[in-house]
Order: C-alpha cells, then structure tokens, then sequence
C-alpha cells in the first residue's frame, strides 16, 4: 500500500456554548490578544464571543488576496488569531497567521469558529482569489489551524440556504475524497459515513431549522467528511467549481450543488467500481440520489441562474483542460446550465 497522510485540528470543541472555553484555549496557546478575523456579515454578532480582539479585520467572499494582505497590517502586534464565518474568514486567516509568523518560522496560533459547513478549518491549505479575480490557493502544513470550535448555537445565525449549500459543500469533499486516486483507507471509512450522516441530516435541518441537535449532527458530518482534504479539493468538482465561482461571484457551496451530479454521472464509467459503493451507501444510482437532495433541499441546480452562459463555460473549460479534454469538461458545464 502506497504511504499517505492524515492531519486534523489537535483540539475540536463540540456542541452548542462551546465557544465559551475560547478564552481558555486562547490562554494556553498563549494568544490572549487575538485579531480576529470575520465576515462584514458577522460583524454585529462579534459580541457573542466571550472575548474581545485587539483588531478586527473584515474578508469578503471568496478571501481577496488584497484584503488578506491588509489583514496581515492589521494583526501587527496580535498573539494569535481567531477566525469566525465560513471558509473564506477561515482560509483568510490561515494565510495571515503564516504570513505573521515569528523569527522562528512558527505561525501564529489560529482558533476557527466556524459558521457554516465548508470545513475549511480541517485543511492545512487556503483558497483567495488573485488580482485578476481567479481562484488561487497554497498548501503548508502550517496552515493548519490550532483548535476548532463547533458551537451550534453561533450556527444559528447563518442563513438556513447557506448552512445546507455548504453541507452539499461537505457531501463534495466527501465523494471526491472516496474517488480519489490512491489508497485512502481511514478516508474511505469516514467518507461513507459522512454521505450516510449528510443525506440523513440535512433534510432534517431544513425541517427542523432551529435544532441545534441537529445542526451539530451536520457539524459532526462535515467533519468526517474533509479526512483527505488536499485529494478532495483537487477533485473535478471542486475544480471546476473553483474555475467559475470566484469569476462569477458564485459561492463555493452552490458550486457544488450546481456540478457534483454532473461530475459523477461524468466518473461513473471511468471508476464504475468506486462510483457501485456510492451508490449502494446513497441507496440508488449515486448521481440522481445527489441531485434528488439538492432538489429537496430547494438549493440552486442550473448554472444559469447567476448570469453564465454557454462563452464562458467555454473558456473556463478550455483553460481548465489537461487531465480532461476540454470537450468533456465543456459537456458536463453544460449538463448542469
């Protein structure tokens, strides 16, 4: 069996007031006066931490690289970071902890406060978007972030078709992950589970919108979801979602709902083995099960919907081209217009 890795928060908090042992686990990092790093959404909701930060630094969507290197200015004179919203806050404040790193290399400590189901908190790697508005990315180990705190309660406040497009986000992560090349048996194991918990708990969080037993349940989901995070984010999804979303302003958890159907329909011939098991877990042909939850989830399915058409699915299939021609990658855009 070829080596592989596994990496994963040291610390993971769960359940609803758990962000009340931040102040806790930001004295034993040793990271008292934190910057903290957020979302203009989340702005007015900063005060449900138990702790204030020496600064705050405001990210938009999709981490533009311009506005992370005016949060690296800002957390001069910071211990440590907290990041708090989704993956854009999150992988943001990765790449200012490094950046901010001390004489020895190490980076700040970072404590994620998650808000949505990206799992950007479990990946030592970080997505923003460039200067000419295209999706990039870096990988470091240390990037990887310190302590997570899943707190349902802070959960609650992300809007119910944000929470759950992020979870066909962490069902993305989790396919990708079970297709990968490679051997990935620890991952194989937590990727099915993860489907199982994902098409069980995310319809029951749409029913049930202020249980945060159950947003929880999805929490613990996302988790198991993301164990081989640089495999799942190469992924054709993810790729393909990357190559339109920053462009188009499209988030990266409706990306998902738009092209995982897609994407299998468009591997199931070519891995017809692996793609057997998925749809043996999600208790039908794999890719209508998929798309058959985002419809119940009443999320986004066609492409169109946020102004791209056929010329620009074209030219992010032609750029995107190598491992696939772009004939193939232009008829699976197409197939989710």
């Amino acid at each position: 069996m070829p080596a592989f890795t596994y990496s994963n928060p040291r610390v993971i908090h769960w359940g609803a007031g758990s962000v009340d042992r931040l102040p806790a686990e930001l004295e034993r990092l040793e990271a008292t006066r934190f910057a903290l790093v957020t979302t203009r959404s989340l702005l007015a909701e900063t005060g449900r931490l138990p702790v204030a930060p020496v600064a705050t630094i405001v990210i938009g969507q999709h981490a533009p690289m311009a506005q992370v290197d005016t949060g690296v200015e800002q957390a001069a004179g910071a211990g440590g970071i907290v990041s708090f919203g989704g993956g854009s806050a999150i992988d943001a404040a990765k790449i200012i902890s490094v950046r901010r790193a001390d004489a020895g290399g190490r980076a700040l400590p970072h404590i994620a406060v998650p808000t949505t189901l990206s799992a950007a908190e479990l990946a030592a790697g970080a997505g923003y978007t460039n200067a000419d508005g295209d999706k990039a990315g870096m990988r470091d180990p240390r990037l990887l972030v310190d302590a997570v705190m899943y707190d349902a309660e802070l959960a609650m406040m992300t809007p119910l078709e944000l929470w759950l497009s992020t979870g066909i986000r962490a069902l993305d992560h989790a396919v990708e992950g079970f297709l990968a090349e490679g051997d990935h048996p620890f991952n194989d194991v937590m990727a099915l589970e993860a489907i199982r918990r994902l098409f069980d708990s995310l319809p029951r969080a749409r029913a049930a919108p202020g249980d945060t037993a159950v947003r929880t349940e999805n929490q613990v989901a996302a988790w198991f979801s993301f164990t081989l995070p640089g495999a799942s984010a190469a992924g054709l999804s993810h790729t393909m979602g990357k190559q339109i979303g920053a462009r188009h302003g499209i988030p990266h958890g409706v990306t998902s709902c738009l092209l995982l159907p897609h994407v299998i329909r468009f591997l199931a011939p070519k891995m017809p083995g692996r793609v057997a098991i998925l749809s043996e877990v999600m208790g039908g042909d794999a890719a209508d099960c998929v798309q058959g939850l985002i419809a119940s989830l009443d999320l986004p399915q066609h492409i169109a919907s946020f102004g791209v058409g056929e010329p620009e699915l074209r030219r992010a299939a032609a750029e995107l081209a190598g491992r696939y021609p772009a004939d193939d990658l232009l008829r699976t855009y197409l197939a989710a217009l």
